[in-house]
């Protein structure tokens, strides 16, 4: 069976803070309205890059927000801060809105971040303190893969005199983002083997999508999928099987659950068996996975729709379930939404299940209902693993921001303008 993901989560993080504090506009006991993460990445000698996530876990409408820490020593703002106005004066860092989230919903999130320098001895920050609303300061910092040959990475390197790499580069090439798996992986034991194998040598927990099922996406911009329902359970048996004992986190054929509809009786009961088998395969061959079978998003099912065909694809033995894969509907709406799935879940089976959200281009939310490829998008929170017991239990990157759908490009094709636009949202 797989590890309870409590028990990953807690692998997977490592502290990132000296201090944890409660602010509740001078009432500590207060309870609290806001959750704030603090977390360092991409260290280099001399420098590294943080990011701030502020959430908004009350049921009012939080407007202005500050995040203030001090290093002991001091630092310096290497390129500008990205989501806030930064001021750092000695050691001393202090983050206020900047217009981009000025009222942060029930829900939702607001995110920023800075590539700092420093010299002498590695800055630890101390005491951090959020400000103006009533938040408590959690360690997230997943230990999450971020894969040095993604389309990102490699366009960055590949292209240094680009102006856009700047952007590209830390604010998406070096986030972790899921790796897709498909027929176009060649021998998927071997390409899943190395995907994973290289995570575990950087000591990091890659994120993975299962993306085979036969009759995909309805013909539609991403279709193909094994070619029968023996080749399926033939390449998920060697998917499963590639994984081992490492751990991972795999997200299980995004829509394949929501378009049902599009398939005939007979077709329906293959693809239901086809998930229950899959789930088995993990259970069995991966143990160490954390496994989501995606249900779409929060503009597709109604929550009880959604629970019942989760509960017929094998739910009950799976991590839980994965909202938002490669759409735009905010956190505002995902993650009530989740929460709503899984309480139609509790009702319908006795259980709930904890439940991911794909956050790498939600940050303005939808155009409308238009999913392909459409202007004006914006890259979200980065991924995270979030406190145990928390809803949604992680924020992913399992679309990589800069990939096409299959409108502006082929899907899949990484667009450097699309991906720097995403930056700024236009």
């Amino acid at each position: 069976m797989n590890i309870p993901m409590h028990t990953l989560r807690h692998s997977l993080l490592r502290p990132a803070m000296a201090t944890l504090v409660l602010v509740a506009s001078g009432a500590a006991s207060a309870a609290p309205t806001c959750a704030a993460t603090y977390a360092t990445r991409d260290d280099w000698n001399g420098g590294f890059v943080v990011d701030i996530v502020v959430t908004n876990t009350g049921s009012s409408t939080v407007s202005g927000w500050q995040v203030a820490w001090d290093y002991g020593n001091p630092v310096a703002l290497v390129n500008a801060p990205w989501g806030a106005r930064v001021a750092v004066t000695g050691s001393r860092v202090t983050a206020t809105d900047d217009g981009s989230s000025p009222a942060i919903a029930p829900g939702a999130s607001a995110s920023f971040g800075m590539p700092l320098s420093y010299t002498g001895a590695r800055p630890v920050p101390g005491r951090i303190t959020v400000q103006g609303v009533n938040c408590v300061v959690q360690a997230p910092n997943p230990n999450l893969y971020s894969d040095p040959q993604s389309a990102a990475a490699q366009w960055v390197r590949d292209n240094p005199g680009d102006g856009r790499a700047a952007g590209i580069g830390p604010r998406i090439a070096s986030q972790p983002a899921a790796k897709w798996f498909g027929g176009w992986s060649g021998d998927i034991g071997s390409a899943v083997g190395n995907h994973v194998a290289a995570a575990a040598a950087a000591g990091r927990v890659p994120v993975l999508v299962a993306y085979n099922i036969p009759a995909r996406d309805c013909g539609q911009h991403s279709a193909g999928g094994a070619g029968s329902a023996a080749a399926y359970r033939d390449w998920i048996h060697a998917f499963a099987n590639a994984i081992g004992t490492r751990e991972t986190v795999v997200v299980l054929e995004p829509d394949a659950l929501p378009q049902l509809d599009c398939l005939d009786a007979p077709g329906k009961a293959t693809r239901l068996q086809l998930f229950r088998h899959a789930v088995a395969q993990f259970n069995e061959r991966a143990p160490r996975t954390a496994l989501y079978i995606d249900i779409g998003n929060s503009d597709w099912l109604e929550p009880a729709e959604a629970a019942a065909r989760l509960a017929d694809a094998g739910i009950a033995s799976a991590e839980g379930f994965a909202l938002n894969v490669s759409n735009y509907r905010t956190d505002g709406e995902s993650n009530p939404y989740g929460i709503a799935v899984s309480e139609a879940l509790r009702q319908r089976t006795g259980s709930g299940k904890p439940f991911v959200v794909d956050t790498s281009r939600n940050g303005a939310g939808p155009d409308g209902r238009e999913w392909c490829d459409p202007p004006g998008r914006r890259i979200g929170v980065p991924p995270r693993v979030n406190a145990v017991g928390s809803q949604p239990a992680m924020t992913l990157w399992v679309k990589a921001p800069g990939e096409a759908d299959g409108c502006a490009a082929a899907a899949g094709t990484f667009l450097p303008e699309m991906a720097y636009k995403m930056i700024h949202g236009y």
